[in-house]
């Protein structure tokens, strides 16, 4: 690896100090430069160039090909139905509307994709705002209980009566090894 590395700058070096020679010399053949193809030596005549080899492009181009494909199958139709909604639907406009009226929570905004979306798949505020009431009743429901039992358990402690209390531990010598002893009779 070191001796090629060597030769290679060996070779640019006497490149560089005869400049007026070129062609396929000892310099290009261990240099990284590209052969020029105006200068390739032509063989069996014919004036054929040599064949120059290159990595393929195959999975570069399928690929360019696929994403410009899923590209506009999905982008085509999806502007048409922006610019159909745009022109024929257009955007909302304020009106006078009831006292008593309470407006949905999809009715604040103005473009009718937005509004669509909102109505669709979004939760209300009211809805939001009552699910998070209920995950901190839920929470604060867990701490009341923890707070009784360690009160439950200090209280158990202090006077004696927990369960821990209540069932004696058998003797060791009361219990019956022999089967283990000999397990297969």
């Amino acid at each position: 690896m070191v001796g090629m590395s060597v030769l290679r700058s060996a070779a640019a070096f006497a490149a560089r100090l005869s400049p007026l020679k070129s062609g396929n010399n000892a310099a290009n053949l261990l240099s990284r430069t590209v052969t020029r193809t105006d200068k390739v030596a032509v063989r069996w005549g014919h004036g054929k160039n040599m064949f120059i080899i290159k990595p393929s492009d195959f999975y570069d181009r399928r690929f360019l090909r696929l994403l410009t494909f899923y590209t506009l199958l999905t982008g085509i139709p999806m502007a048409v139905i922006i610019t159909g909604v745009n022109v024929f639907v257009g955007e909302a406009e304020l009106v006078e509307t009831p006292e008593d009226y309470e407006p949905e929570h999809w009715e604040y905004y103005k473009h009718p994709i937005t509004r669509w979306i909102a109505r669709t798949f979004y939760d209300s505020p009211v809805k939001d705002y009552e699910k998070m009431l209920a995950a901190i009743q839920i929470e604060k429901e867990k701490a009341d209980m923890r707070l009784n039992q360690l009160e439950a358990r200090r209280q158990m402690r202090q006077k004696g009566d927990g369960p821990w209390f209540q069932v004696d531990t058998l003797n060791k010598e009361l219990i019956d090894n022999s089967p283990k002893s000999t397990p297969d009779n």
